[in-house]
């Protein structure tokens, strides 16, 4: 007898490999295993990719799925969070006629070229799609600018890339998470990451290219709204003001933030939409 059980949709152990209409196969960090999900989060089979994908198209026909198509968004999440804090975005993108993809990735739990290797596979098996945006928080941002500088990929000989937006992206790197990185409990809790987005690591870093639109929405964390509260020496050791700034001829605008999720904030969101549909920022 096979049970389906719901999951909790793989938030810091499981990368999505697949995605097709909110379906998406995801692979164990440690292992080869993978799961098909369903658009609920219900684990409908386990095993090989291989064998996922021979499940998912089976469900196909049983629910006569229809295809996607056209011109995607895909959603990179930051560090210790998931998909989930797209939730906002992903219902206005929806209402804009765009197939969206909030992806998860285990960002706590491995480094950035192989965060890297899983966007590839991810694109790679991406089908009925000639286009994609991007909408990064955070270090999504780090492992977007990796990947776009894999030039010779295969996904990148037959999908378009349109625009993308960063949302309070560690351009510069993090003198925080630099510091952070210094304490083996820190590293325990956030991974590798940490390391991988201090402004000595990210320095390295490929700028994206300059014939991509690209737009910056720089917003603080609360939680760094209160930090800076102390003394400015501390201050300039752990904080960089212009941490989002990026060589791109891209646009910037600086928000005021106090939602801990970003995309709470209504004008973070009305920005996000608005520049992927017509390429500028507007307030």
């Amino acid at each position: 007898m096979r049970f389906d059980f719901f999951t909790l949709g793989g938030s810091q152990l499981w990368a999505d490999l697949f995605f097709y209409q909110k379906w998406r196969i995801q692979k164990y960090f440690e292992s080869k295993k993978c799961r098909l999900l369903d658009p609920w989060d219900i684990k409908r089979h386990e095993g090989s990719f291989e064998s996922c994908l021979n499940a998912f198209y089976k469900y196909i026909e049983i629910y006569e799925l229809p295809r996607q198509k056209g011109h995607m968004v895909i959603m990179l999440h930051g560090l210790f969070d998931s998909k989930n804090i797209f939730k906002p975005l992903w219902r206005e993108l929806i209402k804009q006629r765009f197939v969206a993809a909030a992806l998860n990735y285990p960002s706590t739990q491995i480094g950035l070229n192989a965060h890297v290797n899983q966007m590839e596979t991810f694109l790679d098996n991406l089908v009925d799609i000639s286009e994609v945006s991007f909408v990064t928080k955070g270090i999504g941002a780090l492992i977007l600018r990796e990947l776009l500088s894999r030039t010779k990929s295969n996904w990148r000989q037959r999908i378009k890339i349109n625009r993308i937006v960063e949302i309070a992206p560690p351009n510069q790197g993090s003198k925080l998470f630099a510091y952070l990185s210094k304490m083996k409990i820190c590293n325990m809790i956030f991974g590798p990451m940490l390391k991988e987005a201090s402004p000595k690591k990210v320095a390295y870093l490929p700028n994206i290219e300059q014939d991509i639109e690209l737009a910056i929405i720089d917003c603080k964390n609360p939680w760094l709204n209160v930090i800076q509260a102390l003394p400015s020496d501390i201050n300039r050791k752990l904080f960089n003001d212009n941490e989002a700034y990026t060589e791109h001829k891209s646009a910037l605008i600086k928000v005021k933030n106090w939602n801990f999720n970003p995309l709470k904030n209504k004008e973070i969101l009305s920005l996000s939409v608005n520049f992927l549909k017509s390429g500028q920022l507007k307030k």
